[in-house]
């Protein structure tokens, strides 16, 4: 099953970078959760792509350096987010580290996002 948290994690990240909304649903379960440490606070899906809507309108991201490890229930991945503006300069960078739980149908469940809040 880790065929299936690699592609829960490949296809999620994917679509994020490239605003593709529909691409980031089917990849996630419909109750699912997504904590991130800056705030502490839970959200649901249509929150984060709200949230990643408005960082796509501004320039967008992209993810750099990806490292991860695989389990049969989820993944971890630690990743570089740079994020550009709408010229396509770079204008910050940090780094993350995702722990996600991914179901038997390879849904994502619940995603826990640690970000180090010093731009790199």
């Amino acid at each position: 099953m880790t065929t299936t948290s690699a592609h829960a994690a490949d296809t999620f990240f994917a679509a994020a970078a490239a605003g593709d909304w529909d691409a980031m649903r089917a990849a996630v379960a419909e109750n699912a959760v997504f904590w991130q440490n800056v705030d502490g606070t839970e959200r649901g899906l249509e929150q984060v792509i709200r949230y990643t809507g408005k960082l796509q309108r501004t320039g967008g991201f992209e993810y750099l350096d990806v490292r991860r490890l695989l389990a049969d229930d989820g993944f971890c991945e630690q990743h570089t987010v740079r994020f550009h503006d709408a010229a396509g300069t770079t204008t910050a960078e940090y780094a993350v580290c995702v722990v996600a739980r991914v179901d038997e149908a390879g849904l994502i469940t619940r995603l826990d996002e640690y970000l180090d809040g010093s731009p790199g």
